[in-house]
């Protein structure tokens, strides 16, 4: 795969002949996040340095700037539920948050993405505005787990308050059972299309 070796140029030449042959924008990501992990394997092996992760990461960026205005274009019918997403305070990465964003989109969900290192607080203030039936917190570094767990735990306490109780799940490459038990989350996912699975799962009519 040219993104796993690097090349630049072959990876966007390989991504408008994909686009031009019709092929699905979800099935081009999913091909990108894969790459993607193989990169990090080549790099936890020390055959790459830390710039190839972040070479990795911009090549992956220009693939998604070809690829998301077909998200835009494409009918989607009515939205099937909203998301609220953002990486959690601590943490800067937004690789696959922004994938996992995207991939929502293409499956009609409407996503409101709060960004990089979002408090507890930004979180919590914007269940109260949007109302989402999934909150997805987003974090690579072990750092954030801690940033997790508080907002888990500040949107529960304010369960009355909000008069529902959306459901959590927690997405990263680093993310197992382990940690969602100690977030007190409700799911986890290192995979955006997995992370939608789930989405689709949890997502259920309600008033208000």
């Amino acid at each position: 795969m040219a993104l796993v070796e690097l090349d630049e140029k072959r990876t966007l030449e390989l991504t408008h002949e994909l686009l031009r042959n019709g092929v699905a924008p979800a099935s081009i990501l999913s091909s990108c996040q894969q790459a993607l992990k193989v990169v990090g394997e080549r790099y936890e092996r020390q055959e790459y340095y830390i710039a190839g992760l972040i070479m990795a990461g911009e090549l992956f960026k220009e693939v998604l700037a070809l690829v998301q205005p077909l998200y835009e274009e494409t009918p989607r019918g009515e939205s099937v539920g909203t998301i609220v997403l953002g990486t959690v305070a601590k943490d800067i990465h937004d690789i696959g948050k922004n994938l996992f964003g995207t991939s929502l989109k293409g499956f009609s969900f409407e996503v409101v993405d709060l960004g990089v290192d979002v408090s507890a607080e930004r979180f919590l203030e914007e269940v109260k505005r949007s109302r989402p039936q999934v909150v997805c917190l987003s974090g690579l570094i072990m750092a954030g787990f801690e940033s997790m767990k508080q907002t888990v735990n500040l949107i529960r306490a304010h369960g009355t308050e909000l008069g529902y109780r959306p459901s959590i799940i927690i997405g990263g490459a680093i993310i197992d059972g382990r940690v969602c038990e100690y977030c007190g989350a409700d799911s986890w996912s290192t995979d955006a299309m997995e992370g939608v699975r789930i989405c689709q799962k949890l997502v259920t009519p309600r008033s208000g």
